[in-house]
């Protein structure tokens, strides 16, 4: 696999690799956040994210960042296993596995059920435990060093060392709320 600059996140060759739709678990949950979508369906998605990232923003800090966002989303604390196991098998080229599927299952069902905010819900939960959990873990560079793309020669990794939250379309809309519980976290 080839590696381009960051620039390739604002260059539309470049989209964000998108997964085949499924009925459940992780397939489900691809196809309905932003993350992995493009184009129009990305920003009506990307809007109900900015929504739930809102609502939690100024969350007080309990236990540790993940336990924060359960707190402040009106969710039980023993999810933060499930967060912890969907965060792992999130990216589609990573190991997958019917437990990862199940625990989305029960994520979906805890933030009301399939649908499109109830997905933007468990992006966030999910997202930004892999982001917080990656920002405290490195002491140099960019916390989520590279990310993929699927360009006019096909996939690509896109590194971030210049673009530590990405760029263009796709910036990580959660970087001020994941950056102060990250600090909350390390203090």
């Amino acid at each position: 696999m080839t590696t381009q600059t960051s620039s390739a996140l604002s260059d539309p060759a470049y989209a964000v690799p998108t997964g085949p739709a499924g009925e459940s678990g992780l397939a489900w949950l691809r196809h309905h956040v932003p993350r992995f979508t493009n184009g129009a369906r990305h920003a009506r998605l990307r809007t109900a994210v900015e929504a739930v990232i809102a609502a939690v923003d100024d969350a007080p800090y309990t236990a540790d960042p993940t336990t924060t966002l359960l707190t402040a989303l009106g969710l039980p604390r023993h999810h933060k296993s499930d967060v912890e196991r969907v965060a792992g098998a999130y990216q589609p080229h990573v190991e997958q596995s019917a437990a990862a599927d199940a625990a989305a299952d029960r994520l979906l069902a805890a933030c009301g059920g399939r649908t499109d905010d109830a997905a933007a819900k468990v992006c966030v939960l999910v997202q930004a435990h892999a982001g917080i959990t990656a920002l405290l873990a490195t002491t140099d560079g960019p916390p989520i060093p590279r990310t993929r793309r699927v360009g006019p020669d096909g996939d690509v990794e896109v590194d971030l060392a210049d673009a530590p939250f990405g760029a263009g379309a796709h910036r990580c809309p959660g970087e001020r709320l994941g950056r102060r519980l990250a600090e909350e976290a390390g203090a």
